[in-house]
Formats: structure tokens, sequence, C-alpha cells
């Protein structure tokens, strides 16, 4: 049933709410699909919205406290189940704080330009009030009037002698083809044929317009983006293909703890998720460790070296925000102990890889930032999975999907991604 249209499902909704045989044979066949499992239903607005992410426009107007008590009320349900769309206002907010510098023009060149209009005014001006000077500008002026026309009678003179060289033969033309005696008459050469542009290979609605990709993977209508990512975008359309990015090797762990045998974990780490975060003040998140007392996050550079670490966390809290920002691009692990009991549990324990995340880099980051202007999902999806930000990618690729629901082509690239991700986990 929920294939169907709006309106029908509406329409079928108030026909069972009214009719008690229709509403008892739903019920039954309900039942039969779920077995001897209880039947529940849920009016939280949480549950309703748990899909409904922010995009970029939401951020700018939370960010700048512009959204209404409605919005606003909506957007802190979904908060409460969405953990993306939690690093991303955080994200966002530090991002928007780092960049503020930097939004300082100078525009001095405009001023020299200025001074340099002035002195040729200054300098026409006074060519005006001399006399002299207009009479010599005249004088040159007639001298190279007769040397043209002397140039055009000697021209004329050589022609009349027979001096003029043979006329030029168009390419379409043969020698055999010319009439004995006849002088052939220079013809103009054809104008080379108009460049006809091949029919795009590729067409696909974006929110910033329509984008078209030739067989040679020129990409059309995305003027705003650097030719190096058009580029990019473009062998991704055609290759049907996105490939993991590299730094993903770097975080899979592999090179850490012991080989053999996995064993269950009593509580696990949620997030960073061996991926590449925007923030450089992580959000750190774990599962509940049943009787645990208290937590402590710990997090390592690359060389093992201790760089953060949390102070006793209550058991109530599973979460831990870095209170100083860590130098971009370098990779980190981070590691949480609960204290049950008088004993110190350890996620992740000795049999399980490290678990790594990446900040992201100050030069990615500025290129993340020219993106979202052009609010392009494609653009964006593509430089996600590019720099290891694979849930970003995938929520970029399925909003880009709505706006091109028949298209198999971005389904391939979609699922390619979430088989990425499951990797990471």
């Amino acid at each position: 049933m929920r294939n169907l249209p709006e309106a029908e499902l509406s329409s079928i909704s108030e026909h069972v709410s009214e009719c008690s045989a229709c509403r008892a044979e739903f019920v039954s066949t309900l039942r039969r699909q779920r077995g001897e499992s209880e039947l529940s239903f849920t009016l939280a607005p949480e549950f309703w919205l748990r899909h409904e992410h922010l995009n970029y426009t939401e951020l700018v107007d939370l960010a700048e406290n512009k959204v209404d008590a409605t919005d606003r009320e909506l957007i802190d349900a979904h908060l409460k189940v969405c953990q993306v769309c939690q690093e991303d206002i955080t994200s966002f907010l530090a991002f928007r704080e780092q960049i503020a510098p930097e939004l300082k023009v100078s525009y001095a060149p405009v001023q020299k330009a200025r001074q340099h209009k002035t002195s040729f005014d200054s300098w026409w001006s006074g060519l005006k009030w001399k006399p002299v000077y207009s009479v010599a500008v005249v004088a040159i002026a007639i001298g190279l009037v007769i040397g043209i026309a002397l140039l055009l009678n000697r021209r004329a003179n050589n022609q009349q002698a027979g001096q003029v060289p043979p006329p030029q033969v168009s390419p379409a033309l043969t020698p055999d083809s010319r009439i004995a005696g006849v002088p052939t008459p220079a013809l103009p050469n054809p104008s080379p044929p108009e460049e006809q542009t091949s029919a795009p290979l590729i067409s696909l609605s974006d929110s910033s317009g329509t984008v078209s990709v030739d067989k040679s993977g020129n990409v059309i209508g995305l003027d705003n983006v650097s030719p190096s990512t058009r580029d990019e975008i473009g062998q991704v359309l055609i290759a049907r293909n996105i490939e993991p990015a590299a730094i993903l090797k770097d975080l899979d762990g592999s090179g850490g703890g012991l080989r053999g045998e996995s064993i269950k974990q009593p509580f696990t780490l949620k997030s960073p998720l061996r991926t590449v975060i925007v923030s450089d003040r992580p959000v750190f998140n774990w599962s509940k460790m049943p009787g645990a007392v208290s937590y402590t996050v710990y997090v390592t550079d690359a060389a093992a070296r201790e760089i953060g670490r949390s102070e006793a966390i209550p058991s109530e809290s599973t979460q831990w925000i870095s209170p100083k920002a860590l130098p971009r691009g370098q990779v980190y692990s981070w590691s949480v102990i609960a204290l049950v009991d008088g004993r110190e549990i350890v996620s992740p324990g000795p049999s399980v890889p490290e678990m790594k995340f990446q900040v992201l880099s100050v030069s990615n980051l500025k290129q993340l930032a020219a993106l979202r202007n052009t609010k392009s999902h494609l653009a964006l999806g593509v430089f996600y999975s590019r720099i290891g930000m694979m849930a970003e990618s995938q929520r970029e690729f399925e909003r880009l999907i709505r706006l091109n629901p028949t298209s198999e082509r971005l389904r391939a690239l979609l699922n390619r991604i979430r088989a990425i991700r499951a990797t990471q986990r």
C-alpha cells in the first residue's frame, strides 16, 4: 500500500476507519504477515521526521536564528534521532566561525585605475589648450594620407604591367577544371562548417539546474564548479562507478588489534566511525554499558600519542565533545573506558581494530565551502566520496535520485556508495 498515490491512501484510510468489516480484514491480513508479534504504532514526531534531513539553506537559517517556532520544533524533533544532522550543525557552525576572517576584501586596485584615468585626462586637457600640438597632429595625418595614395597608385601601375600574382584557386577546383585563356577568379575560401556538438549522453536534474554530459565526459550546466571537479563528475557518471577514497584504507584499522576470531563487544563506539569529519572539535558517541558508573574518552594521534582525554563522564551520558580543536588533515584514534564494579572495560577491545577518523584538511574545507554555495547535489556527492565522507555522499545521491527517480545510472552509483559504507562498520 505504501506505493499507492497519497490521495488514494487517504481515501482508503477514511473507509477503513468507518467500515468495521474492512478494518477487521485489514487487521487479520496484517497479523498473518507479522505472525505472533505484537502490532505497534507510534505518533512520535521524531519517528515520522527521521528522514527529513536538513539542507544547506536550513543550516544557514538555523545558524542565523531565522527559523520560526514551528519549523524549529520540527527540526528539534528530527535532531533527536539523526546523528548525521547533529554533526552537520556542529560542523557548519565551526566552519562559519573559522572562515569569518577571510571575508574581508580590499579594493585598492580600483583606486589605482582611477588615478591612471585622471592622469590621461590631464594630458589630453593639456593637449587641447596648446595649438602647436594640434597643428602637429594635423600635419602627421596629412602625411599619412599622401603616403597611402602613393602606395595605391604604385600597386595600380604594377597590375597594368602584368605583375599581379596568380589568383588563388579554391581548393574545390582542380587545374584541369580551368577554362583555357580565361583567368580563374579568386573565390573566397568557404567558411568552415559550424562544429556540431554531440547530443548529450547523460542529462540529469539537479537542484542547481540541468546537468548534461557528452560522450567525451564534458560536463555542461555546472559553470560555477572548478574544471577539475567537472572532469571528475563526468568520469564518475560515464563509468557508473565510484572508487573508495584512499584515506579509507588508512581508517579501516586493520593494522591495529590482535589477529584471530573477533569477540562481541560489551558496548560499541558509534561515531565518528572510520570516516572523515568536517569539525575539528569532534562529537564522540558510544552505546551504553550496563552497570557502568562512568566513562572516559581517550584520543591519540597516528603515533599513538595521547592528545585528548575527557574527565569522568557520568553513566547517564554517552557523548563527549572535544574541548580543543584538533589539527586538520591528521588521522586520530579514539576509545572509551567504562568503569564497572571497579573494573575498566575498554571499547574497542583487543581483538577489534582501532576506531579511527580524520579531520578534514584546510584545502578540502575551502573546496567544500565553494561547492556548498553551488547547492549542487551531484557536485557535493562526488566530492564527498572522493575525500572519504561516504555518509554525506550517500545523502546527496539520495536527494539527487528524488529529482531523477528513473535514473538507473544514479541508482548504480548509490548502491556502490552503500557498499563502500558497509565496509566501514
